[in-house]
């Protein structure tokens, strides 16, 4: 279906489903001028290495790489990337930007959620000071019917939870290190929150309602 030339298309540039589940719901009612798309949706399967050295780095190359790839196919369209890292005190701020593959793998192989839990388990072993953060970085680019005479933007924002890290995983839910990192907020790990509790003090959520109340602000909407 052609779509509207006055409405702004946001494409998940990501291929992870499990960030999908979370990004989607929070995003679907940012204001009837957007409207909200996935690589899975569109039929496109890419993995698009992650070679900078920062958070920052990594969510905009992945939103410039989908930006190019897709804008074309849009009257208006934003490139939403996201990089998250999990920065742990004792460990000097590991695994960092390195989150999705910290344990060690065979070359060309990476690693499962369930080897990164158990190989950070093992590099804290013994530490009693065990504080902890999530860091999601936001990185759009794209372009909005209206705003700045139509030309490409780019733009970049942050968000943090506070936390520490358990001595053995706690709760079934989400992904990642949710089973094994215990939110300062609610005092329970991400993997014990529902969904919609997770989504209301996340690292990830915050970061997506800083993005939200930026677009309302240049396109003048109100959530």
């Amino acid at each position: 279906m052609q779509t509207p030339p006055d409405i702004t298309t946001i494409v998940l540039a990501t291929g992870n489903r499990d960030k999908v589940r979370e990004l989607r719901p929070l995003l679907e009612s940012i204001s009837a001028r957007f409207r909200v798309t996935t690589l899975m949706d569109e039929g496109i399967e890419v993995d698009i290495e992650e070679t900078e050295q920062t958070l920052e780095g990594n969510a905009i190359l992945k939103a410039r790489a989908i930006f190019e790839m897709l804008s074309a196919k849009f009257p208006s369209m934003i490139a939403f990337a996201d990089d998250t890292g999990l920065e742990v005190d004792q460990l000097g701020g590991r695994p960092g930007v390195y989150s999705a593959r910290f344990a060690p793998r065979p070359e060309g192989e990476k690693p499962s959620y369930s080897d990164n839990v158990r190989h950070l388990l093992q590099e804290m072993e013994g530490k009693v000071e065990r504080s902890a953060r999530f860091r999601t970085v936001i990185a759009l680019k794209g372009t909005i019917p209206g705003h700045d005479d139509g030309r490409v933007f780019e733009h970049i924002e942050e968000g943090v939870a506070e936390g520490s890290i358990t001595t053995a995983p706690e709760g079934k839910g989400g992904f990642g290190y949710d089973p094994v990192f215990r939110s300062e907020a609610t005092k329970k790990t991400f993997a014990r929150m529902t969904p919609e509790e997770k989504n209301t003090i996340s690292h990830r959520a915050l970061a997506v309602k800083r993005t939200i109340s930026w677009l309302h602000t240049i396109t003048n909407t109100q959530p």
